[in-house]
């Protein structure tokens, strides 16, 4: 596959709003299957959610979007576990670890402006 035939698929794609949802929807499940893997799935999850839309702005904000869904399924986990309390009073760690999903997501996203 060529990269004008991707180009072509990803346009059709965005141009379908039932498609592209269910395109984000699976880009976002198959992310955060990734991250729990290794971080760097912050990064993909981000490129991945973001390039099925059909505008940068919009891409940031599904990126954006991403990286919020996996600290609060980060923080779930933690509530399931009972530690979400001692997490919260960890300062830094805290910061950290709130950071950093935002951050590479927003920064995997920035695939969207890329041609």
């Amino acid at each position: 596959m060529s990269a004008a035939d991707l180009g072509a698929r990803l346009d059709a794609l965005r141009a379908a709003p039932r498609r592209r949802r269910l395109a984000t929807l699976a880009a976002g499940v198959l992310s955060l299957a990734v991250v729990w893997l290794h971080w760097l799935g912050f990064v993909l999850g981000g490129a991945l959610v973001a390039l099925v839309q059909p505008s940068l702005r919009r891409g940031l904000l599904a990126g954006l979007g991403f990286g919020v869904l996996a600290w609060l399924a980060f923080a779930g986990w933690l509530a399931v576990t009972g530690d979400l309390s001692r997490y919260l009073g960890m300062g830094q760690v805290l910061a950290v670890s709130t950071a950093l999903p935002l951050v590479g997501a927003l920064l995997g996203s920035l695939a969207r402006g890329v041609r």
